[in-house]
């Protein structure tokens, strides 16, 4: 019986390319002794799903760069200068960094967040550069973003450390998001009155507060909680 040495496939005697991969025998010179058992399917599903996310990138990056273009062009031949299609060209192009990171840097959690808070950041200050004389970045832009990315970076890091992910990151979750908005509303009101009063983020952290403590007493006391990698598929 002969093997692919390419992807590690059972083949029959009579064919002539691999079925899997699509190369031809002189091209992967098929190997009677190759043992089967170093490889194995998992590892050729991982290999496909690594060419899948690099396809996807590639025609992003294609279909991204083509559209600033396209926007960039409009706007000289219709304004005689460059003014909305900036915000286009900024969004676009940040849009597919952002795609770049997660597609690229697979399950690389620190890396990805990162990469994201640093993309975000740099967009919305070009978005502020390009939007006078308002000046926003600084006194909402900057801080919101970092703790919406303190809030994801926790619930990750959980998501990390715990022995069992269900019911109790969702219940985690909530609470963080809870923390998120109170946050953002002290920022907000900062910028626009100088002045703090909790309101609608109050309202949100008390309808938050009973669904997580739902679901902790689901997951600890009913010991309901399905692992949610299982029950997303992920």
């Amino acid at each position: 019986m002969s093997y692919c040495i390419n992807c590690g496939v059972e083949l029959d005697e009579d064919l002539t390319s691999c079925p899997l991969c699509g190369f031809t025998i002189g091209e992967l010179k098929i190997s009677e002794t190759s043992d089967p058992s170093e490889h194995y399917p998992s590892d050729i599903i991982l290999l496909h799903k690594k060419e899948t996310r690099r396809h996807i990138w590639e025609l992003s990056g294609i279909i991204s760069f083509s559209g600033i273009v396209v926007c960039t062009i409009v706007d000289l031949v219709i304004r005689k200068s460059l003014s909305w299609s900036l915000f286009a060209d900024n969004s676009i192009l940040g849009s597919w960094i952002c795609l770049t990171l997660i597609l690229l840097a697979f399950k690389k959690y620190f890396l990805i967040i990162s990469g994201l808070l640093i993309t975000i950041l740099t967009m919305l200050f070009l978005f502020d550069l390009i939007s006078p004389p308002v000046n926003w970045f600084y006194g909402i832009g900057l801080p919101v973003t970092i703790a919406l990315f303190v809030a994801v970076s926790i619930i990750v890091l959980l998501w990390n450390v715990a022995q069992f992910r269900g019911f109790n990151i969702l219940a985690i979750a909530f609470f963080v998001l809870s923390g998120f908005c109170i946050v953002s509303e002290v920022f907000i009101d900062k910028y626009i009155s100088s002045t703090v009063d909790i309101r609608w983020s109050a309202i949100v952290a008390v309808s938050i507060l009973p669904i997580a403590l739902v679901l902790l007493f689901v997951h600890y006391r009913m010991k309901k909680g399905k692992r949610l990698d299982s029950y997303f598929h992920v």
